[in-house]
């Protein structure tokens, strides 16, 4: 009796390394040519030596993750200094801050007052690149530069 379910589990096997092989021989064929850079997005930085900090760092990509639809968080590859900094009582769209308690940079969907305990500084504002976050669904990668107030 062994002998005739092994008989039905075997063409399965079978099948299953086929389908295998297949995927692995057209997988070349299903990549990318070459790579693709990330859209950028371009930040206006304030007159702090926090945000002095960050253009230091500039260009950097960073991988944003979305926050419930109302902001995007980035985690930063080094700690900021936030020595003297104003705390942010509110933000709209398109600000940019920096979140000391996680090490990331945040970047606001809409506009708002609920800001976390533990503070944020405000580094500057999108001029480019925030249609690409808020279409973002899930995490996106950007590449953000320096960019001039208007």
């Amino acid at each position: 009796m062994p002998q005739l379910s092994l008989l039905r589990i075997a063409p399965q096997r079978v099948l299953n390394s086929v389908v295998a092989a297949l995927l692995l021989l057209t997988m070349p064929t299903l990549a990318p040519a070459g790579a693709v850079a990330p859209p950028q997005a371009s930040v206006a930085l304030d007159d702090s030596a926090t945000a002095a900090q960050i253009a230091a760092l500039l260009p950097l990509t960073v991988t944003f993750h979305d926050r419930m639809g109302t902001a995007a968080l980035a985690q930063l590859p080094t700690p900021l200094p936030t020595d003297h900094a104003a705390p942010m009582n509110e933000y709209r769209a398109g600000d940019v801050a920096y979140v000391t308690a996680e090490q990331s940079i945040v970047v606001f969907l809409t506009d708002g007052s609920a800001v976390p305990d533990h503070g944020l500084t405000l580094l500057g504002h999108l001029t480019t690149g925030l249609d690409e976050l808020v279409d973002c669904g899930r995490d996106c990668t950007v590449e953000l530069t320096l960019g001039s107030r208007t």
